[in-house]
């Protein structure tokens, strides 16, 4: 967080994709979904919403235990590569509004970057065909040995924007992705998407949807002190 002398400015916005860049995770749960029909094992969509930002084969894991027991009896990677070939496949992607023509202007008062649990493959794709030089940087699942919620997805940013934990803040949409950028030491506004804003406590701030999340980017500015703001 920046600390309340105000001696450092905010020099970076940090978004994680699904949910917040845009609106994908029904195409994530569906394209799971397919693939666990086919292998014959049953599983919960709600799960994958409330696991949102975790890496994919952690997700994948998780629910190869809940529903087997055993998730050592499956090629996991190789589910997590059907599924991206799914996701590609049936995916519609629709770009929250109004964040397109926000991140454009935000770009030139800050550095912007990507945190996310997809796969690179997915977050090139998407980055490349809705947010085309924007971002500074990008960490994927692929690029992290331990994903959301532990701090390693956030750290890696900042350390790749060449920055300091109170000299940025992070966008998230996902409880999950909330508590790694705090385990980070970042401050982290909200917006519940996908699941009730009660599951945010440990967010800075909550915005209670995308039309006032680019509102608060738009005033956004390098004197932005995360701390007053929640006073």
């Amino acid at each position: 967080m920046l600390p309340p002398n105000g001696d450092h400015l905010l020099k970076a916005v940090i978004f994680d994709m699904d949910g917040v860049l845009v609106d994908s995770m029904s195409y994530h749960a569906e394209a799971v979904q397919h693939i666990f029909d086919e292998i014959g094992v049953e599983m919960d969509k709600q799960d994958i919403f409330e696991r949102e930002g975790e890496r994919t084969v952690d997700i994948v894991e998780f629910l190869l235990e809940k529903g087997t027991g055993d998730a050592s009896k499956y090629d996991i990677p190789d589910i997590v590569e059907r599924y991206i070939a799914e996701f590609n496949r049936i995916v519609e992607l629709k770009v929250f509004d109004g964040m397109q023509e926000c991140l454009s202007g935000l770009k030139d008062r800050f550095s912007l970057a990507v945190v996310s649990g997809s796969d690179r493959p997915i977050v090139l794709d998407i980055v490349e065909a809705k947010y085309p030089n924007i971002f500074m940087g990008l960490v994927t699942a692929d690029d992290v040995q331990r994903g959301k919620p532990e701090p390693d997805p956030y750290l890696k940013a900042i350390e790749m924007l060449g920055i300091s934990s109170h000299e940025a803040i992070v966008v998230e949409n996902a409880p999950m992705g909330v508590e790694s950028a705090k385990k980070a030491g970042l401050c982290c506004v909200a917006v519940p998407t996908y699941l009730d804003a009660e599951k945010f406590h440990q967010a800075d701030m909550v915005i209670e949807d995308h039309t006032r999340l680019v509102e608060f980017l738009k005033g956004l500015e390098p004197s932005y002190d995360c701390l007053r703001s929640k006073s």
